[in-house]
């Protein structure tokens, strides 16, 4: 999968666990959720390893615009 910055036109190839984060982050499930319920079962990857890594991953996805990091899920429209 690829996807762009609308900020500043950056490509980004992603693999194939960058981009099942990219496809689950849904604005309310934490990372930590992805990780333990979709990469780590997938990809038989040790959680610890697979935490760091996907940290790494959204934090430069952040870094470009591209994701944005949130403490706390997004409201949906239903509860607007």
């Amino acid at each position: 999968m690829m996807i762009m910055s609308a900020v500043d036109s950056t490509f980004f190839t992603l693999n194939e666990v960058a981009t099942v984060i990219w496809q689950a982050a849904d604005g309310r499930t934490p990372l930590s959720e992805i990780v333990v319920s979709k990469i780590c079962p997938e990809f038989e990857i040790d959680p610890g390893q697979a935490a760091r890594d996907a940290e790494q991953f959204v934090s430069e996805l952040s870094q470009h615009g591209v994701l944005m990091v949130s403490d706390h899920p997004i409201a949906s429209a239903e509860a607007r």
